[in-house]
């Protein structure tokens, strides 16, 4: 595979450092969204120690002036689980799928998955939530991210 057809988002505007050495890189696709249009939440989740196993992303609209509580994982019913779309490693300084890549890593190993949710965008201010669960919470805990907000014409 072509390394110019990769989904993984790097050069985001928008990211978030997590917990265990784990970045989370945002994008939409159309960018900017566009109302009434079906838009792709394009979610990549890298790690530069190696896969992070056990983790579900999901997205939803949120309200920008009354965002979710990073802690508040329950009260939203309307979360759309986030697909994977693409999950790449680099050993030996080569990027490549992982599936192609032969397990276990030796050494520290680049990691960088990428999810795909499509939303539907109405016109104004919109807020994007994520919200993270995690199986080992002594690498990552689950939370909701609150605070991507923009405005859809």
């Amino acid at each position: 595979m072509s390394t110019d057809n990769r989904k993984v988002i790097r050069d985001s505007k928008t990211f978030w450092q997590l917990d265990g050495e784990s970045f989370l890189g945002v994008a939409t696709i159309p960018e900017p969204p566009k109302a009434g249009v079906a838009t792709t939440v394009r979610l990549t989740h890298s790690n530069s120690y190696g896969p992070v196993s056990g983790t579900e992303l999901f997205v939803r609209l949120g309200n920008p002036d009354k965002p979710t509580d990073q802690n508040d994982l329950d009260s939203a019913s309307d979360w759309i689980p986030a697909g994977l779309v693409e999950e790449l490693v680099t050993v030996d300084d080569v990027e490549m799928l992982r599936s192609e890549a032969k397990e276990p890593f030796e050494d520290e190993t680049l990691w960088e998955a990428t999810y795909d949710a499509q939303l539907l965008m109405p016109a104004g201010r919109c807020s994007i939530e994520i919200k993270i669960t995690s199986q080992d919470q002594e690498l990552m805990r689950s939370m909701v991210l609150s605070d991507w907000d923009f405005t859809v014409r």
